[in-house]
């Protein structure tokens, strides 16, 4: 589930990850030893959910050739990119953090 959900993420599906994400959420869930508190893998997920790295952002595309755009693709690259330094910082974060709490 967890693959499938980053997956989605990846291919800017966002609403076709939901399910996958409550899967994966619900697996790690039985591997958490306290079970009234995220386990810090359940934490990383979450950050990494949040922050995806995206390769297509397709919605973004849909809106944009929507309005008018004469090139709607040329945010391809500046997504792949924020994504990409977004999804590395939170991971770093979680990494330095976690270990904290």
């Amino acid at each position: 589930y967890i693959i499938m959900n980053i997956i989605f993420n990846m291919l800017g599906a966002g609403n076709g990850a939901t399910s996958f994400g409550l899967k994966a959420m619900e697996e790690l869930q039985t591997l958490n030893p306290k079970k009234d508190r995220a386990s810090n893998e359940m934490i990383l997920f979450l950050v990494i959910n949040i922050s995806s790295i995206q390769l297509i952002p397709f919605t973004m595309l849909k809106i944009r050739a929507d309005a008018g755009s004469t090139n709607p693709n040329e945010i391809i690259i500046s997504t792949l990119v924020a994504t990409t330094v977004s999804t590395i910082v939170a991971i770093i974060s979680c990494k330095l953090i976690l270990p904290y709490l």
